[in-house]
């Protein structure tokens, strides 16, 4: 598993996979540092080989999949939280 603290109102990329041209499926769990109701958006960006798609984006929530199709050999994900969250992957 891997641990991110991710600042409120700015974006941290939380995925970054580079080369690895294998289907991969991300679990990722978000957990606000205060009493607050999660909020905030994320940027999904996929390549196919080298060329770039659209990037997907849409609204947080506590637990969410991100997955990376067999040619994204170039793939990220950032989040921008309305609060402190710290985000855990597996």
């Amino acid at each position: 598993m891997i641990e991110k603290f991710c600042r409120k109102n700015r974006y941290t990329k939380i995925i970054s996979s580079l080369g690895s041209a294998y289907t991969e499926t991300f679990h990722v769990k978000i957990i606000p540092q205060s009493n607050e109701v999660l909020s905030g958006v994320y940027c999904e960006r996929k390549y196919q080989w080298i060329f770039p798609e659209s990037p997907i984006e849409g609204s947080l929530n506590t637990k969410m999949e991100f997955n990376r199709s067999w040619l994204n050999g170039i793939y990220s994900v950032s989040i921008k939280p309305n609060s402190d969250v710290v985000v855990q992957i597996t």
